[in-house]
């Protein structure tokens, strides 16, 4: 056009050809380079733009992924808190001791199957120590008292749950994120830690399977700016950083306003950046590239166009030169100039398209390798419900392969080819129809879970975007299942599979109304009779078989409307809804009962135990729950102090009954503090000797209200109640006091409780007592009851050769009224046996008892074993005892305990044995 206009203004002659010849060139040089720019600024606008949305996409996905894990750790963190208080774990130390076990461990690891996304599950106490984990058995010894989870959730124990920092597992090295929640007690204290793990090399391969190319990065962070997980890692000397970023705040203030550009958190380097909360938890996915990467084909593209464009202006500059020299030169030299320029004009547009399209294909291919490494199905639709883009997972769940369903295929064609193929119902189609219409119309981001007629569910997502709309399809199913299993061991008894207390009380709540319409409803509260027996004796495997056959007993004898729950330990109830009238619970406890007393056969063993029962009715004995659970209860205390095997209905009385028992429970907590309990001695006498060879210590409880109690009214309570240990020590003590300012060689002879001899320091505060009184142990003699023998015999054998080795002598109480056996005397040899009284007293009456009396004397001097028989009240006795060779007697005979100020006088008023055995010779 340059030559044309040179070639037309020379043949015109005009004077000022020359300058118009240069003013036409520097306009239209401007012209292209201004145009050149603004091209080249279109071009890089366009690729930021295309990133963004890439990374928008990413970040969206990630945030989904990380939320479902999230929520999967807290769905069984929940499951594990509920079931342990179900269990009735609400101290401390009940956590510590109860959960520390091989089955503890196993129902953890029970709980993670199905949820490979979590790592570990463990328990923590309230000291920082590991107590159980999932992962293996036996415990590696681990100290989290050093952990930021740890410390928070003792400062504050309210916080719902605490995610960690990156922590390095100490079993395995691997680094992991720390998901914690309290436990807690009903009064809001501590009592331990429940923990998940989520190891960050899972999250590494989540991030690494999606990455695109440039230098992208993914990360994770807390709400409050702390690093829990960045891709690709940044590596130090002690393994991989994670730090708060300064610039935190920014990305967290910047999610509501979308992607943002910014300088990198690490490198330094500018970035766009795509910030994007996870749903449901205080934490922050940013995904970034580098504003470098985004334009990398912008600027190959923009090399070329300058080059284009200088060798435009240099072909334009020297058009003009060579014009103005020679304005009347060829026309063909200038044609020929400007073929030159429209070639390379043509070549430019050419290689720009060819470059377009390669940028096209690698963007198109980082996309489809991000979606195929999706869980979720996803695809893309513009406004006319054509089909832009879709995954591998959204043509497996239209039921199509690969090419099944390509591109401008309309949402409405893809349902009916899933119909056809059998992957979706026409009533799931119908169902996705109505939803989408209510979505579309409203133009807002929904999600909508689907039980579709084949027993799969799905949760579809829409999201509206420019020019069309995105969905997203994931098949939750498993999780359904998993989720339904939690529940479901949430509700039921993991031994018998049969309710546990929590589903007891919704049942219970329900049979509750029907009792408000006018219809009965029973409570049966069962405990098994001889069951702690069975675990003593057998084992505690053998024990759960038994409570499993319990269980399947008790639940083919109750009707469809009725509910069995185990409770806890060996006791059950039952929940009759409805009855006509109180005699149909009876005559069903009967025959309980009898159902319970006929043999098991467990591994081998025939067992026979039975069951006590309680029960109470509504509306009668309440409409409320807890209250019906407590007269049922009270009920049952009544009928095991019956002699157990029976069953007993509630009346108001029991209630009282119970009332002043609790009253008494709260007047012996305080006694020993207050000063209430004095020891009384009673005299044993020596036959051979005929003289007192010491005295034994009994206890007696001066009420301030009640006057005297005796022992066999509160010590069995003492027991119950755990305040046995403290009186034991006390009545030691005060008995070795008292013997040491005896003259001579007087022994004193102390009971153990079958609760005190278990206690760990037993043999310690033995010795003890004998130090402080400056007693020899010698003189001091322990009596143990026979059911001592019956618990961990091992353990037991091992303190009885502890106390032996101290040099007190010991001596089995009660011998032939419990589980008498032969096999004790023989693991170990007692210095005495002393005889029941219930033997003594029918001497002379029942010929057994004096043939007992004299096996058990004759045994006894045939192992080197003193005997001394109790309850001694009569002269005849006396003599009887003599003859068959007993070494002691105690009794009414000679003396009633007495307190220690009185033991003086008793010992003067007290009959001489000689006298005794004389006068009996002489009436004879």
């Amino acid at each position: 056009m340059l030559a044309r206009l040179a070639h037309f203004v020379a043949l015109l002659g005009h004077p000022r050809a020359r300058h118009l010849l240069v003013l036409c060139g520097v306009v239209v040089g401007l012209v292209l380079g201004l145009g050149t720019a603004w091209l080249v600024l279109i071009a890089r606008q366009d690729d930021i733009s295309d990133s963004l949305r890439e990374l928008r996409n990413l970040s969206l996905v990630l945030a989904d992924e990380t939320d479902q894990a999230f929520q999967s750790m807290e769905i069984v963190q929940l499951s594990v808190i509920e079931h342990l208080r179900e269990d009735g774990i609400d101290t401390p130390e009940q956590f510590d001791r109860q959960l520390a076990t091989q089955e503890a461990q196993h129902d953890l690891h029970i709980r993670l199957v199905g949820l490979p996304q979590i790592n570990d599950l463990a328990l923590i106490s309230r000291t920082g120590r590991l107590v159980s984990i999932s992962r293996s058995w036996p415990l590696p010894p681990i100290d989290a008292s050093d952990r930021d989870y740890y410390q928070s959730l003792v400062r504050d124990p309210s916080q719902a749950a605490f995610i960690s920092a990156p922590v390095r597992n100490r079993s395995n090295g691997a680094w992991a994120i720390l998901f914690a929640r309290p436990y807690t007690g009903p009064d809001g204290q501590l009592i331990g830690i429940v923990t998940t793990s989520l190891q960050i090399d899972q999250l590494d391969r989540l991030f690494a399977g999606i990455a695109v190319e440039g230098d992208p990065s993914f990360s994770l962070s807390r709400g409050d700016g702390v690093l829990l997980s960045r891709y690709p890692r940044v590596d130090s000397a002690d393994g991989p950083r994670f730090d708060p970023s300064g610039d935190f705040h920014i990305l967290y203030g910047s999610v509501d306003h979308g992607i943002v550009a910014h300088t990198g958190m690490a490198d330094g380097k500018p970035r766009l950046i795509a910030p994007q909360r996870v749903a449901h938890y205080p934490l922050l996915l940013v995904a970034t590239n580098t504003v470098e990467a985004a334009l990398e084909s912008w600027r190959s593209r923009m090399l070329w166009m300058a080059a284009v464009a200088t060798v435009a202006e240099l072909v334009l500059a020297g058009i003009v030169l060579l014009g103005f020299r020679q304005l009347r030169s060829q026309e063909r030299l200038i044609a020929a100039n400007a073929a030159v320029l429209r070639t390379e004009a043509a070549l430019q547009l050419a290689d720009e398209r060819e470059r377009s399209a390669e940028d096209a294909r690698r963007r198109a291919q980082q996309f489809d390798l991000a979606l195929t490494n999706m869980h979720q199905g996803l695809a893309m639709f513009d406004l006319e419900d054509r089909l832009l883009v879709a995954n591998r997972r959204f043509i497996e769940l239209a039921g199509g392969h690969p090419g099944a369903v390509p591109s401008g295929t309309t949402a409405t064609t893809i349902m009916e080819l899933a119909v056809a193929r059998g992957s979706f119902s026409y009533q799931d189609v119908a169902a996705f129809r109505r939803w989408r219409h209510t979505v579309v119309g409203n133009q807002t981001q929904s999600s909508s879970t689907f039980d579709l007629t084949d027993g799969r569910t799905l949760v579809m997502t829409h999201q509206p975007m420019e020019g069309g709309w995105l969905a997203t399809y994931e098949d939750i199913t498993e999780r359904r299942e998993a989720q339904a299993r939690i529940a479901y061991m949430a509700c039921h008894d993991a031994l018998t599979d049969l309710p546990n207390r929590v589903l007891f009380h919704e049942r219970l709540a329900d049979a509750l109304g029907h009792a408000r319409r006018g219809h009965s409803v029973a409570l049966l509260c069962l405990d098994l009779d001889q069951f702690k027996t069975v675990n003593d004796t057998l084992g505690h495997p053998v024990g759960d078989a038994l409570l499993k056959a319990v269980a399947g007993r008790l639940a083919k004898r109750t009707r469809d409307t009725d509910t069995v729950v185990r409770l806890g330990g060996d006791e059950f109830a039952v929940v009759q809804v409805p009855i006509d009238k109180p005699t149909e619970a009876a005559d069903f406890a009967e025959r309980l009962i009898h159902m319970l007393d006929e043999p098991f056969e467990i591994e081998g063993h025939q067992i026979v135990i039975g069951t006590s029962i309680g029960i109470a009715f509504a509306p009668q004995d309440g409409l409320d729950a807890d209250e019906l659970l407590k007269n049922a209860d009270l009920a049952l205390y009544r009928a095991k102090s019956d002699g157990r095997g029976v069953y007993r209905l509630f009346h108001a009385a029991m209630d009282a009954e119970m009332q002043v028992r609790r009253r008494l429970e709260v007047d012996l907590r305080h006694a020993l503090p207050n000063g209430q309990f004095e020891v009384y001695y009673q005299p044993l006498i020596d036959l051979k000797a005929e003289a007192v060879a010491g005295f034994e210590a009994l206890l007696r409880w001066h009420h301030p209200q009640r006057g005297l109690i005796p022992p066999d009214q509160f010590i069995p309570l003492a027991e119950e109640i755990g305040v046995i240990v403290p009186i034991g020590e006390w009545v030691l003590r005060q008995a070795c006091l008292a013997a040491a300012a005896w003259p001579g060689m007087l022994s004193i002879s102390v009971n153990l409780s079958p609760v005190q001899f278990k206690s760990r320091d037993l043999v310690a505060t033995v010795t003890a007592a004998l130090c402080d009184a400056r007693l020899a142990p010698g003189r001091l003699e322990l009596e143990i009851t026979e059911t001592v023998m019956l618990h961990d015999t091992a353990a037991t054998l091992a303190t009885l050769h502890d106390l032996r080795g101290i040099g007190v002598r010991l001596a089995m109480d009660d011998f032939g009224t419990g589980y008498s056996s032969l096999g004790y005397l023989r693991r170990f040899s007692f210095d005495r046996i002393k005889i029941d009284q219930s033997f003594v007293r029918e001497l002379g009456k029942q010929s057994d008892c004096g043939a007992i009396i004299r096996a058990v004397i004759s045994m006894s001097r045939e192992l080197g074993m003193a005997t001394t028989a109790e309850g001694v009240e009569t002269r005849e006795q006396l003599c009887a005892l003599a003859e068959a060779g007993c070494s002691g007697i105690q009794g009414y005979l000679f003396s009633r305990p007495v307190p220690l100020r009185d033991i003086p006088t008793m010992l003067r008023t007290m009959p001489l044995v000689a006298d005794l055995l004389r006068q009996t010779a002489l009436v004879a």
